[in-house]
C-alpha cells in the first residue's frame, strides 16, 4: 500500500512539468530537490533552474555572463545559440562563433553553464537560448540589453557637500580692453539650491538691456547660473563700473578701462620711393669709392715726384 502511494505522488509531481522542462517552486519540495543522497532524482527528467535572472542589463565595453543551470542533465548537452540572427554560438565547451568575445564556461561547484561575452557592444544585444537535446528541445531564454555607462551611479553614499551661494565675475576686478575689440564678462552664480532668478547687469548704476552691438546670455543648471554681457564694439562711453547682480543672493563688481589702440609708427619709405632710393644709395656709394681711388691716385703721384726730385739732386 505505501509503495502504490509513492508511485502515484511521482507519477502526479511528473504531470506538473511543463513542456520547457520547468518545475514551479511551489510544486517543487524541499526533499525531492537534487541533493546527493536523493535518489529519486535519477531518473527524473532535467528541468531549468528558473531562480538564475533572465533579463541582462550590461554597460558598453564591460563583460557580460549569462548563466543557465539545468538540473538532471546526465548524458544530455547544453547549448548556446542567438535567436536573432539564428548563430549558434556553443556546444558543451567547444564554441562554433568566430568571434573571440564569445566563450562557454561550465561551473562545477554551482552546476551552471556561463555564456562569457566580453567588451560587449550595442550589436550584442538580443535574445540568447540555452538548449537541452531533449525531446522535445527544451529552452531557457535571457535576454541581454548593452547600454551605455552611467557614472552618476557610482556617487558615494557621503553627503555631498553644499556650496555656499556665490557671485563672481570672471576675470578679476579690472579689465582693460583696447577701443573697437570685445568686451566679454561673464558672472557665475553659485547655489546650494534651484537658481530661478534673473540675473541682471549694471553699468554705472544703469540697468543693461540687449541692444545692437550689445548681448546678454545666460545658461542655468539645477546649482549654476551663467550670464555673458557682451559688447561687440568697445567705445569709450563703455567703460566705468560693471555690476552682476543676483536678486537675493548677492552682487559682484568690475571696472572696465578702455585704452588707445597703439598707432604704428609709419616709414619715410614707400614701396613705390624704394627702388629710386637703392639707385640713388649705389650711385653715391659708386661716386664715393671712385673718388677714395682718385685722391690715392694722386697722392701715390705726388710721392713719385718727390722722389724723382731727390734723385735730380
Amino acid at each position: 500500500m505505501y509503495l502504490r502511494m509513492t508511485w502515484v505522488f511521482i507519477l502526479s509531481t511528473a504531470s506538473i512539468l511543463d513542456m520547457t522542462g520547468c518545475l514551479p517552486d511551489k510544486h517543487l519540495l524541499s526533499w525531492l530537490k537534487p541533493n546527493p543522497i536523493n535518489i529519486l532524482t535519477l531518473n527524473a527528467p532535467p528541468y531549468f533552474d528558473s531562480d538564475l535572472p533572465q533579463k541582462m542589463v550590461t554597460n558598453l565595453g564591460d563583460t557580460a555572463f549569462l548563466k543557465c543551470k539545468v538540473i538532471n542533465l546526465r548524458n544530455r548537452m547544453v547549448s548556446w545559440l542567438k535567436t536573432d540572427p539564428l548563430q549558434i554560438i556553443s556546444t558543451g565547451m567547444y564554441t562554433f562563433i568566430k568571434d573571440p568575445r564569445y566563450s562557454s564556461e561550465y561551473m562545477e561547484e554551482e552546476n551552471t553553464w556561463v555564456l562569457r561575452i566580453t567588451k560587449v557592444e550595442y550589436e550584442d544585444s538580443g535574445m540568447f537560448d540555452c538548449q537541452v537535446n531533449t525531446d522535445p528541445l527544451m529552452t531557457y531564454t535571457v535576454s541581454l540589453k548593452v547600454v551605455k555607462k552611467d557614472y552618476r551611479q557610482f556617487l558615494n553614499d557621503a553627503p555631498q557637500y553644499a556650496a555656499d551661494p556665490s557671485v563672481k565675475i570672471l576675470g578679476g576686478y579690472e579689465h582693460l580692453v583696447k577701443v573697437g575689440s570685445v568686451l566679454n564678462l561673464t558672472c557665475v552664480v553659485t547655489t546650494p539650491t534651484s537658481y530661478n532668478q534673473m540675473t541682471r547687469w549694471l553699468h554705472n548704476d544703469r540697468i543693461v538691456t540687449p541692444k545692437t552691438g550689445v548681448s546678454l546670455l545666460s545658461e542655468n543648471t539645477p546649482h549654476t547660473s551663467v550670464s555673458c554681457l557682451i559688447i561687440h564694439r568697445v567705445q569709450h562711453r563703455d567703460a566705468g563700473s560693471y555690476v552682476c547682480a543676483a536678486g537675493d543672493i548677492g552682487h559682484d563688481m568690475a571696472v572696465v578701462g578702455i585704452i588707445e589702440e597703439a598707432t604704428p609708427v609709419k616709414s619715410f619709405l614707400t614701396y613705390d620711393m624704394l627702388i629710386p632710393f637703392i639707385v640713388l644709395l649705389s650711385i653715391s656709394s659708386l661716386i664715393i669709392v671712385l673718388g677714395i681711388i682718385r685722391s690715392v691716385a694722386r697722392n701715390s703721384e705726388e710721392v713719385d715726384s718727390c722722389s724723382r726730385r731727390k734723385t735730380d739732386v
